[in-house]
């Protein structure tokens, strides 16, 4: 779920969007000139403060905007309201859906077990054909509410939003585009845009290839067309890179992903205690299996709670910094 908070400082207009998931917290903030988009990983346990105070101090948002997030996390009934409905949904359809089951193999078993004693009769073989039957029967009706099962418990998907969007998708491959120059802002811009406009469960990695390069395919309707240069794309962090820097992403998410695994069983960050640059330390990693081999970029753990960088600490601007 995403909230909106909007603040104005004097004749600057301040904009807060958080979006609370379950694994991690999503951010976007802009005030004046200045624009950030972090996603913030709930490694610890922390109250949702605590995750969001470390970025408000980075990017200096106001006071009044930091009070009335707080307001709004403070207020338990924002976030309980959605939890119950959702619960009360499941709780409805796992009722209805267990009567169903019920009948279906009630009436499964018993249909198969008087086909068997009406065979019995008829063939003279009791009560083999009855037994026959009746395991028939439920095997049966426990295959039915496996199928109804998966069928009705699977988290729903918005079919009407995902069939426009797989519509939309494949007119873009259709269509010819021109072929235009863009920076890496504008891409950075039609990558937000076009992540605000997915269906609930979809994220903006679909766009990413393997090697990390993005598939321009899919933004081609907002861009207008095709760059001319190549741009990458790191999966966990959501970071921009350009051809020259294509190997970092790489780097970045098999680095990312041995961080995330080393805090998870470790309860602490892979760096030297007293390092002011936070440097991620290889030698952990690799010793403890974490990484199979040294990255020939060095990457910096974050105050985003385990999100890291290549760009050393004292040198990182906000523009620069990941989604």
């Amino acid at each position: 779920m995403k909230h909106k908070f909007i603040k104005h400082v004097g004749r600057v207009t301040e904009n807060l969007e958080i979006g609370f998931e379950e694994k991690f917290i999503y951010i976007h903030y802009s005030k004046g000139d200045t624009e950030k988009t972090a996603c913030i990983l709930k490694n610890n346990d922390k109250t949702k403060n605590e995750y969001l105070e470390p970025f408000f101090k980075e990017n200096n948002v106001s006071e009044e905007m930091k009070k009335e997030v707080r307001k709004f996390i403070n207020n338990e009934k924002n976030f309980t309201d959605e939890h119950w409905g959702e619960f009360t949904n499941f709780l409805m359809k796992t009722l209805s859906l267990n009567m169903v089951l019920g009948l279906t193999a009630a009436i499964t078993v018993f249909g198969f077990y008087k086909l068997g004693s009406f065979l019995d009769g008829r063939y003279g073989l009791q009560p083999w054909l009855t037994v026959l039957c009746t395991f028939a029967g439920i095997g049966i009706g426990g295959l039915t509410g496996y199928v109804m099962v998966q069928k009705y418990l699977k988290k729903p998907v918005n079919t009407t939003i995902q069939n426009e969007y797989d519509s939309q998708r494949e007119v873009n491959q259709a269509t010819e585009y021109p072929i235009i120059d863009l920076t890496i802002d504008e891409v950075r811009k039609a990558i937000r845009q076009f992540s605000d406009n997915l269906p609930k469960g979809v994220y903006r990695t679909i766009i990413v290839e393997d090697d990390n390069r993005i598939d321009f395919k899919q933004l081609a309707h907002i861009l207008g067309g095709i760059p001319s240069k190549k741009f990458y794309m790191s999966k966990e962090t959501y970071d921009l890179f350009e051809e020259a820097e294509k190997k970092i992403p790489v780097e970045m998410d098999m680095v990312q992903n041995a961080v995330d695994l080393y805090v998870k069983e470790r309860k602490e960050f892979p760096m030297l205690r007293f390092d002011p640059d936070r440097r991620v330390n290889y030698y952990q990693l690799i010793q403890d299996n974490y990484l199979k081999s040294t990255p020939e970029t060095q990457f910096y753990i974050t105050e985003l709670d385990g999100l890291i960088t290549h760009i050393r600490p004292e040198k990182r601007k906000v523009e620069n910094s990941s989604y």
